[in-house]
């Protein structure tokens, strides 16, 4: 054989030697790439199963966890030797396999910003060197969405627990106070009664007295008996508005009601008494009011209070104003006097229950519930009421009352 020859033929053995090496390099990246493929399949099929899972309503908080930890080792690259755990403040869950070894991933659950515990991986052999000692980079970015989604799984069932827990609180709360307030009305009903009877009586005897009497300070004397009883039968009547009010019994019988005849009757009605006062009453009243939907009795409750407070705590000689406009749809009422005024530090109570209005340092007397009762019925119209006081200047009571009829 010549040298030319044999030259020849090892060229062309190492030519094919070349070929077949890089044909089994093309196979051995493929099989990588499918491998790879196959690897991020699991994973997303692990995803899948839990987004899933999540879906599930009315499924139990532990069921559902318990089905996560089972989801975990499938999707790792050696799911035979794979166990997982999720571990959290006050529970664990893991795979029927389980056991801590050497080989081991784990990513903490945060809920609200902060540690609520972790969800852990474990080979239960050896495996050859990776990313992370046994495990893939892939593995890791797939242990932290899965932590990520468990994160939000528990907040939102710890806000669904919170929220059952402040609505039965609430409930158990509105149901006691139901029963205390029913047990208020009771008891306002049997006291209202217990005074009523013996007052009624006493009503019609010292007015029968004072109708008889000839001698005049006897008949004097019956008509202080009288008065007092009248004045102790509407505190029991406010009284019982206050109650009623409270609890949405109080119901307003509505009327058209002229508002400049209503006031110039009132004015009437009240003339008397501020003699006896030494004071006067003016009435202001701007033109072309317009006829406003009201229950009259209750106004009339309203105007008297405010003018016995003016013509009880202004000073003797004073006088006092009543104004009424009409401005966006209401009418405006001003009660006002020109006495000593209310401190500013007293004008935030006024219209609480109990409240007595003590221009002067000494009490009036009574139960404190009149300017209440007003707020109540002004309330009940779809009206506002406020009052404006200067110490020195007067103080004025307003409230508002809505031309057309208020849904309430």
């Amino acid at each position: 054989m010549s040298k030319d020859f044999s030259s020849n033929c090892e060229h062309h053995v190492r030519i094919n030697t070349g070929a077949k090496t890089s044909s089994q390099l093309a196979r051995e990246k493929l099989g990588t790439l499918n491998h790879d493929l196959s690897e991020r399949v699991k994973e997303l099929n692990c995803l899948y199963g839990i987004s899933r899972l999540f879906e599930v309503k009315n499924a139990s908080i532990d069921k559902t966890l318990q089905s996560v930890v089972n989801l975990i080792p499938p999707a790792w690259q050696y799911p035979e030797i794979t166990c997982s755990r999720i571990r959290l403040k006050k529970a664990e869950y893991k795979t029927s396999n389980f056991k801590e070894t050497d080989w081991r991933q784990t990513q903490k659950i945060m809920v609200n910003g902060r540690q609520y515990g972790t969800v852990e991986v474990y080979y239960l052999d050896r495996k050859s060197e990776s990313d992370e000692g046994p495990f893939l980079k892939e593995e890791r970015n797939l242990l932290r969405v899965i932590a990520e989604r468990l994160g939000i799984l528990i907040e939102s069932q710890i806000a669904k627990v919170n929220l059952e827990s402040s609505y039965k609180r609430e409930r158990d709360l509105r149901e006691k106070l139901q029963i205390e307030m029913n047990s208020k009305v009771d008891l306002t009903r049997k006291l209202i009664h217990e005074l009523k009877t013996p007052l009624t009586s006493l009503i019609a005897t010292s007015q029968l007295l004072y109708d008889e009497a000839k001698d005049k300070r006897l008949g004097k004397l019956a008509r202080y008996i009288l008065d007092g009883a009248n004045n102790m039968n509407r505190r029991i009547e406010e009284l019982h508005d206050v109650t009623r009010g409270e609890i949405g019994q109080l119901k307003l019988s509505l009327k058209k009601v002229n508002i400049v005849q209503f006031l110039n009757s009132i004015l009437e009605e009240v003339q008397q008494l501020a003699k006896q006062n030494e004071m006067s009453i003016e009435l202001e009243i701007s033109e072309h009011l317009p006829e406003i939907t009201v229950d009259p009795d209750r106004i009339h409750q309203v105007m008297l209070n405010l003018i016995n407070n003016a013509f009880k705590y202004a000073r003797e000689g004073k006088k006092v104003t009543i104004r009424v406009t009409e401005q966006s749809g209401y009418i405006v009422i001003e009660v006002r006097d020109y006495g000593p005024g209310i401190p500013l530090e007293k004008q935030g109570t006024l219209f609480e229950p109990g409240y007595q209005v003590a221009y002067r340092e000494e009490r009036s007397g009574g139960l404190g519930i009149g300017l209440s009762l007003c707020k109540l019925l002004v309330g009940l119209h779809g009206g506002k009421i406020w009052a404006k006081s200067r110490v020195g200047k007067g103080t004025s009571f307003i409230f508002t009352l809505p031309v057309k009829p208020s849904e309430q």
